[in-house]
């Protein structure tokens, strides 16, 4: 097997002009719903916007916005039935499904949501401590 060096190999491409990479089909999202996310109390804080939007290729995302919230340990993003849980008891005695881990507590972020979930089911989204049980922050979806 013979190695050309690469001086040689950009010179015999110079050529060819530019490589371009094939385009990829833009995906674009609808909103769906949104909401503000509010403090669960003095300790646990959150802000920013949250919207579930349906994409052009058919999945449905959840998007962070302006996002913030208090840093704790094992903070997750869940979808909540109750609109309004005001407190963790509230949210664990609702229907709620987890879409994982909170990428960051600040920041743009998004989250694919299973394909088996029907969001009108969820009339919220919660940053929710699994370690501990503790709400810290709820956007109700509007």
């Amino acid at each position: 097997m013979r190695f050309l060096p690469f001086a040689a190999l950009c010179i015999g491409l110079a050529g060819l002009g530019p490589i371009t990479p094939p385009a990829e089909a833009q995906v674009t999202a609808t909103a769906i719903s949104s909401g503000q996310f509010q403090d669960a109390d003095r300790s646990h804080q959150g802000d920013g916007t949250a919207t579930l939007a349906e994409t052009s290729d058919g999945r449905v995302v959840l998007q962070f916005a302006d996002f913030s919230v208090t840093p704790g340990p094992d903070l997750e993003v869940w979808l909540v039935a109750d609109d309004a849980p005001g407190t963790s008891a509230a949210v664990l005695a609702s229907d709620w499904v987890s879409l994982g881990a909170l990428q960051s507590p600040t920041g743009v972020q998004m989250y694919e949501v299973p394909s088996d979930v029907d969001v009108s089911d969820y009339g919220s989204v919660v940053i929710w401590c699994e370690d501990f049980g503790v709400l810290f922050a709820v956007a109700s979806f509007r």
